[in-house]
Parts: structure tokens; sequence; C-alpha cells
């Protein structure tokens, strides 16, 4: 272990005419950064806040780049997030999502909770990450790999806080079951389609379990397959062990799980099957809505038990000893035989109670139960199934069909508090007990569906398109990211990116985009107007785990700027290049968002506007405003799914509008 860096705690509390001498004399060469770097970075983000950037920190930023660090962008326009995993010490948390453009695939990200920027990104050309499903990603239990979902088929590893493409991946579900002829647009391509699969990590790190829809083989629910750094396997690969699910499979098949673990033990995987849209009862010709849960031996591949009759919402505790789930009836379950073990709603003394979210703390010794009714949103904890307390406030709504991987409640790391989302879009901190305590509210931060409690006394708020950093002692929001792209504009096509075989930055301009990239040595280019914008989001990756920023070490052989992206100035790269839309030229010009109604539409009737609404989904289309009366307007669209010129739509489905204003072209394209 190399020696002492510097004194540590008078680096935190000595005054700031001692931090630079003490520094100057700092030896660098037994720098660790696991250890020292996130104190000297807080001390010098203390010293930023109160005289602004120094040379010390252009002087130590020499010093701690010295040995490489790559430059990452934490970025503001991406694609919606899918999947959420937070990391065995609660120091980081690895998100994937699409890219703006799906042209160029996916990515997986690492944020560091400390200070709410992307250390680490894995970029894919497929979709990663899932639909939004739970287990899609994963840490391994050491915290040296993450897993995911990509392609909607596969589990790729890759080796947290590295580059590189996933160096394990396993493709087991193509063959058993795939999607009938009757559910594909073309029926000879459905036979070897794949599903998304359910995955989860051993304790030891030397296997995965792979959950099979169909099911697999001889009614398997699932196989264990070897995970070894540089191998790829499939069904085909000697080495997978197929779980049969009992001796009467075939005659008798069960449903694989849609979330599983395994034990800490190792002796079993246990899961549950509740997909929020039902499974399909060809005999009923609907969806059914009722689950199972169950756990196999992963010596002999077999059923411990499996049994039926299991409702949203539901949750293993963490050491799945014990199951609890129901929508009106609170039943816990023992998740190593599948007996009933009680019915906790009976302590509540309520009529007709609706639960909609169960959180266990981390220890399992507390359940957290959201209860949404409308007039009365409230949260009750059972502490070792008997009720401990009641915790009275306007709970923020359930969204289902969202985010799997996250909830509205979160404990603290040592379960003595909670943390939930409110109505209004804010948090409120609790400390749990027989009476419990408010401690303060956290002011909302964007389109919150849920939260994660990590280490470093850090709260992190997760949406689809934000995410949000508190400090839980002090309150202060440490970072802020949206992802959203401002009201009124699309992406910009990909023919406009000045390198198309690259996924693009881009920031807006007053009549179009500037283009930017940021590349690991250091070097940005951006146009000088858009600087101010960008630096904020520029983090050096050190030691692959910590962000160092960007800021300070302007000035110094690390960092350059360059105003052109490369290949602008020789035009794009001659690839072909797709997704080119025709309301991606146009911006809204100006916009009305919010609160819109015939007022405030009627001068643009005649016109051609962009518009962004709620029809058969979220559509964005450039149409022509037909008319506006007092109960909506009519409009007809411009060759993509829309209403029909004749019908009059709701004024509540408008996101936002405005008349069509052309986006200029990039230099490099005239």
């Amino acid at each position: 272990m190399p020696g002492s860096f510097t004194d540590l705690v008078e680096l935190l509390h000595g005054s700031d005419e001692a931090i630079e001498p003490m520094l100057k004399r700092a030896d660098f060469g037994s720098f660790v950064a696991s250890r020292d770097l996130p104190p000297l970075r807080a001390r010098l983000l203390r010293l930023e806040r109160e005289k602004g950037i120094t040379d010390l920190h252009r002087w130590v930023s020499e010093k701690v780049l010295e040995t490489g660090a790559p430059l990452v962008e934490t970025p503001r326009y991406t694609g919606r997030q899918r999947s959420f995993a937070l990391s065995p010490r609660g120091q980081y948390l690895a998100i994937t999502s699409a890219r703006v453009d799906p042209f160029f695939g996916g990515e997986l990200r690492i944020w560091e909770l400390a200070t709410g920027r992307v250390v680490d990104v894995h970029g894919f050309d497929e979709g990663v990450g899932g639909r939004r499903e739970p287990s899609c990603v994963q840490w391994s239990p050491s915290g040296q790999w993450v897993g995911t979902v990509f392609k909607d088929v596969e589990v790729g590893v890759v080796r947290a806080f590295s580059e590189g493409r996933p160096s394990f991946t396993v493709d087991v579900t193509r063959r058993w079951v795939s999607p009938p002829p009757w559910a594909d647009n073309r029926p000879e391509g459905a036979e070897k389609r794949g599903h998304l699969p359910a995955w989860c990590w051993s304790p030891d790190e030397t296997h995965l379990f792979v959950s099979t829809p169909g099911p697999g083989p001889d009614g398997a629910l699932g196989c264990i397959v070897p995970f070894r750094e540089g191998a790829t396997l499939n069904e085909d690969s000697e080495d997978v062990r197929w779980c049969p699910a009992r001796p009467d499979a075939a005659n008798a098949p069960l449903k694989p799980h849609t979330w599983i673990r395994w034990s800490q033990d190792g002796s079993r995987v246990y899961g549950y099957r509740c997909p929020r849209m039902g499974d399909w009862d060809d005999k009923a010709n609907e969806y059914t809505r009722i689950g199972s849960a169950s756990a196999i031996d992963t010596g002999s591949g077999a059923l411990r038990f499996h049994t039926g009759g299991v409702t949203l919402p539901v949750a293993f505790s963490p050491d799945g000893s014990r199951l609890v789930h129901g929508s009106e009836r609170l039943e816990l379950i023992d998740g190593h035989t599948g007996q009933h073990i009680a019915t906790l709603s009976q302590q509540l003394a309520e009529k007709d109670p609706t639960f909609s979210e169960f959180v266990w703390s981390p220890d399992g010794r507390r359940l957290a139960v959201i209860m949404d009714d409308y007039s009365h949103p409230r949260v009750c904890v059972f502490e070792e199934e008997k009720l401990l307390c009641r915790l009275e406030f306007e709970v923020s709504p359930a969204t289902p069909g969202t985010l799997e991987d996250i909830r509205r409640w979160a404990w603290s790391p040592d379960g003595s508090m909670g943390a939930c989302l409110t109505r209004d879009g804010g948090v409120e901190l609790w400390a749990i007990g027989p009476a419990p305590r408010w401690i303060r509210r956290l002011p909302g931060a964007g389109d919150l569906e849920g939260l994660v409690w990590g280490a470093d006394d850090t709260l992190v708020g997760i949406g689809l398109s934000t995410l949000a950093f508190w400090s839980t002692t002090s309150g202060e929001l440490r970072a802020h990211a949206s992802f959203d792209l401002e009201a009124g504009r699309v992406p910009p096509p990909a023919s406009w990116y000045p390198s198309p075989e690259e996924p693009g930055r881009f920031l807006p301009t007053e009549r179009g985009w500037a283009f930017t990239r940021v590349d690991p040595d250091g070097t940005v280019f951006c146009p000088p107007e858009q600087r101010e914008q960008l630096e904020p989001r520029l983090m050096f990756s050190v030691a692959g785990r910590y962000a160092w920023p960007w800021r300070w070490a302007v000035g110094t052989r690390h960092t350059r700027f360059e105003e052109r992206a490369p290949g602008a100035a020789n035009g794009a790269s001659g690839k072909e290049v797709r997704y080119t839309h025709d309301h991606s030229l146009y911006r809204a010009h100006p916009v009305l968002t919010g609160d819109i109604r015939r007022d405030s539409l009627t001068p643009y009737v005649g016109q051609r506007v962009l518009v962004y609404m709620g029809y058969h989904g979220e559509v964005t289309d450039l149409a022509t405003l037909l008319a506006v009366t007092k109960k909506g307007f009519r409009i007809r669209t411009e060759g993509h799914v829309g209403p029909r010129p004749e019908e009059l739509l709701p004024f509540s489905l408008l996101y936002w509008i405005g008349p069509a204003v052309p986006l200029e072209k990039p230099e490099h394209l005239d």
C-alpha cells in the first residue's frame, strides 16, 4: 500500500490559506484515487464556491490527471432510460437508455452518486436494457461486472469501469417456443426471433441463471450457464445446464420467471412471474393478471416449490426468505416452501384497502407498504411482520408499466429512515419508528417516478428522462440531469451529423443545432457560443471511477477546444444514414405548452405547425391546423399516424404545438 498522500483531515478542515502549501508539499506519488480523490475533490469544490477556479485547481489537475484519465460527457439529450441497478456498495448507478436516434443503438452508463456525473460509458449498436422490464441490468456481487439484456434476446456482461463491448454473451431463448406466427408480421421469421430473458448472478460470480420463456427443453424454466470472460454461449453449448420444471412438465408446462435472484447460500434460484400486462389465456381469450412464484434447486435443477395465485404488487425480501403480494389482501409467503405465513392486511383494520407498492429494507426486517387511496394516500410500515407505524402524507400516484426497477419509497442503507415521492413532485424524508419523525422535504426536480438511496448519504430520483442527486444530510441538490429535448424541438436528422457513423451530440441554437463531440484525450469540439452549455457536463474519469471536473483542467495540457467537429470541413463520410423524418427539419416557434386553449391556438389556424401530442402514443408530426373550437382542434397531418381531418381532438392531447419554422442546415451540407 502506498504511503500517505497528505493529511486528509487537515485537507478537509484546514483554512484556505493553508491548503495551497499543504498540497504543494503532498506526495502525489503516493496518491490513491479510492482513498484520496473524494476528500481532495470535496475540498477543491468548497474552494471554488468561495473563490472561483484558481491556479491551484489547475495545478492539482495536472498532478491528478498525469497518469491518464479519459474525458466523459454527461449527456443532455438522449433517449429514454430503461433499466437501473445500484452497485453492491451503493456508490454507483448503472443505467441503460436508448440513443435519441434509434439508428445508433443504446448505451450503458455508470453514474457516480457522490457527484451525479457519468464516469463510464459502454455503447451498443443495438437496443440495450430491454423495454423497462425488471432484472434487465444487474451488478455482479463484487461490483466488478455489469450485465445487461441487449438485442431484447441476449445477456451481455461488461467489465465495469473499463472500455469495450460485452466480454461475455449468452443467447438461449431463440429456439424454445418463440412467438407464434400470428404474433409476428413476418411469420417466416418468428421461429427463432427469441424472447427477453430474466436472469441473475450466482453469489460467487461463476455462473448466471437465465430464464427461458417458452419454457425450454423438458419444460425447463431456465438454465445455468458458466461465466467466463471472453466466452459466447447459446442453447447448444455443452456446458449449458437446463433445469427441468418437473417430470410431468410436458403435460402441465409452467411459465418462467419475469424476476429472479440467486440465494446467498447458492442453493436455489427464486423468483416470480407477474407481467404487468398479464399472460394471454387462450380459453378465456383475454389477458389474466394472476401470476406465480417458485424456487429452483440449483443442484438438481428441479423445482423446490411452485405456487400460483400471486398478484401485483409483489416483492421478495432481500434474502429471498419471504414473499409479499396482493393489491387487496397483503399476503406473506415463505420463500423456501411457498407456504402461506400470514395476511398482514388484517392488522390494518381498514375496509377495502388498496396496496400499490411493497419495499423491503436492506436487512429485510422492515416492509414499507404504499396504499394508493386517492383521498387518503399513506405509507404503512411493518417490522418483523407486525404493524410498526403509519405515515400520513400525499404519496405520488403510481405510474404502472413504466420503470420496473425503482419504487416511490426508498430505505436508507441501515433501514432507519425512508424517503418517498409526494404528489406534488417533491420528496419527504422520515425517521422510522413507533413514532415516526419527519426530517425534511426535498424540492421537486422534474418528472420523477422512483427513488434509490445509495452510499455517501445520496438519494437519487429517477424518471424516464430525469435524474436528481440529493444529499440526505443537508438536503442539497448535488446534481440534476434532464435528457428531454426542449419543447418545440425534435432531434436533428442523422444525416446532419458531421460524422454520420457516430452517435451525434447536439445543442440547440436559435435556428438550428450545434454539433459537438468529446474525445477521451480531453479534446472538446464545440462552437464557442455553446461552450457554456457544455462545460458543466464534462468530467475526467479518474481510475475509471471518480469524476474530476474538466473546467478545473482548462488551460492545462489535458484540455483542448476545437470549433468544428471532425468531418465537418470535408463533408459527411458518405456512409448511408437512415432515420431522416420531415418533422426533424423544423422547430416550433413560438411554442405553446401547458394549458393550451382556443384563444392561444386561433391565430395559427390555416398554418403549418409542428405538434407533439398523445395520439396513439406520443407522436411528433408536421400538420396543418384546420380549425379550433371551444372543445378542441382539428389538424391534417403529413403522412404519419394521426387523426382524420374531420376528427375533433381535445386540447388535453397536446404536449406542445407551434408554427413550423425551417431549421438551418449545417455548413458542411451546404
